[in-house]
């Protein structure tokens, strides 16, 4: 089921991936976490966290990648230019679970 008006995927920011970038967890990645939403079906939310705690299929980015990808310092500009490729992964990944 593809995202929908109802239940859109969750939106990727800037913000999000300088906190993946900043964070002091061991392997960090980008992830979406699964859970009740308010009317009993389930929700999505990306979140942070350390990568041996997280159920792999669920991974949208890792912190390694990014950096591949952004560099050690990326801009504002930078990082907004990459966001509609994570975007587009956050996406099929919520088509494919079936929400």
């Amino acid at each position: 089921m593809e995202p929908t008006v109802d239940r859109p995927a969750p939106q990727v920011t800037v913000a999000d991936i300088r906190t993946l970038l900043g964070s002091s967890a061991e392997l960090p990645v980008l992830y979406i976490h699964y859970g009740p939403g308010d009317d009993g079906g389930t929700e999505a939310e990306l979140d942070v966290w350390a990568a041996g705690l997280v159920y792999q299929p669920d991974i949208v980015l890792t912190r390694a990648t990014a950096l591949d990808l952004l560099g050690e310092e990326p801009t504002s500009e930078t990082i907004a230019a990459f966001l509609p490729k994570v975007q587009k992964s956050v996406d099929q990944m919520i088509s494919v679970r079936g929400m």
